[in-house]
């Protein structure tokens, strides 16, 4: 084979390339087994279907002026699998949007003016990521998915949740992730995620919280790793994470806590940060005191606690103290 049929080779496949269609003001890139389109700041407010390559597996549409997305929309691509259409000017979607696109498995909305969605509008996708974050969602239906539902990962952060959208959970047996961060949630009650027998990773930071009932975690049997930080939290039930045993991180900066209770760090809990925390370091403290400067000597992590009171010992790490300083005896 000769250098001059190479490159005649290479020159028929880039013309044919180019030959193939694709929307005005989008880019396209063509694989063996897979096409990308990105339709990426331009001035648009529909869906770009005109010129769309019907073999699409991956079409992200960001910084448009589109509103709404249908079923007709897509059926310009029905071998789509991700659909990334953040940060545009969506407020509503069709009951039937994914009805024409059977392999799609991500779907990512972050970033829109959603404020609702219609019942079973992922019915007719095998999903197994959805991304809602920085919408204007308050409320999370059971009807918008399944019962049999494939979804491992969920991002419902940055909407207007008050409480843990409940009805929704109880379709997500199979949910590794969830992120509710950065929403208005003021309590996590008991049973609300006992679903979520599977769940591995939950973030609930920059919320509100002030409780978490003693009962809110007997469920969730795989939990590892657990994100509560800056909320509004003053105490915890020592029995709180007596269930999760497999629980390696835990983030608790930025509460109001000023004890933790004994036993409250006991099932193998690795990591955890409790720094920026009001600790008042009293004879109370001695459970944490111990758990921690163990924690130093195995893992050779400190939790970040730093005493707040009294005042001769604020600023201090709660590791650096001594027995006589805390007020505990070691035998």
């Amino acid at each position: 084979m000769n250098i001059r049929y190479l490159l005649n080779i290479a020159l028929g496949i880039c013309c044919w390339h180019g030959a193939l269609p694709c929307p005005d003001l989008c880019n396209c890139y063509f694989g063996q087994d897979s096409t990308e389109v990105i339709c990426n700041s331009i001035p648009i407010s529909v869906f770009p279907a005109k010129g769309m390559p019907r073999n699409t597996t991956r079409l992200t549409i960001q910084y448009t002026n589109i509103t709404t997305i249908t079923g007709e929309d897509l059926q310009a691509t029905p071998l789509l699998k991700e659909l990334h259409l953040s940060n545009n000017e969506l407020r509503n979607l069709s009951t039937d949007m994914l009805i024409e696109v059977p392999y799609l498995h991500t779907i990512d909305l972050t970033g829109n003016q959603l404020t609702h969605l219609p019942p079973r509008v992922f019915y007719h996708a095998p999903l197994d990521s959805i991304a809602l974050k920085n919408n204007l969602l308050s409320r999370a239906e059971a009807n918008w998915l399944p019962s049999n539902s494939n979804l491992t990962w969920i991002d419902l952060s940055g909407n207007r949740f008050q409480k843990i959208p409940a009805g929704i959970l109880q379709n997500l047996g199979r949910l590794i992730t969830l992120d509710l961060s950065e929403n208005k949630l003021e309590d996590i009650p008991a049973g609300v995620l006992d679903p979520l027998t599977l769940l591995e990773r939950l973030s609930l930071q920059n919320n509100k919280l002030r409780s978490i009932d003693p009962l809110a975690f007997n469920a969730t049997y795989a939990l590892s790793y657990l994100f509560l930080q800056h909320n509004r939290l003053e105490k915890l039930s020592p029995t709180l994470f007596q269930h999760v045993k497999e629980l390696r991180y835990l983030d608790l900066s930025e509460n109001h806590l000023r004890h933790l209770p004994t036993g409250a760090l006991d099932p193998n809990v690795m990591f955890v940060d409790l720094g920026l925390n009001p600790w008042h370091c009293d004879a109370k403290m001695d459970y944490l005191w111990r758990w921690e400067r163990k924690s130093i000597e195995v893992h050779h992590e400190a939790t970040k606690a730093v005493c707040s009171l009294p005042a001769m010992l604020k600023g201090r790490p709660l590791a650096s103290l001594s027995p006589d300083e805390l007020g505990v005896k070691v035998e």
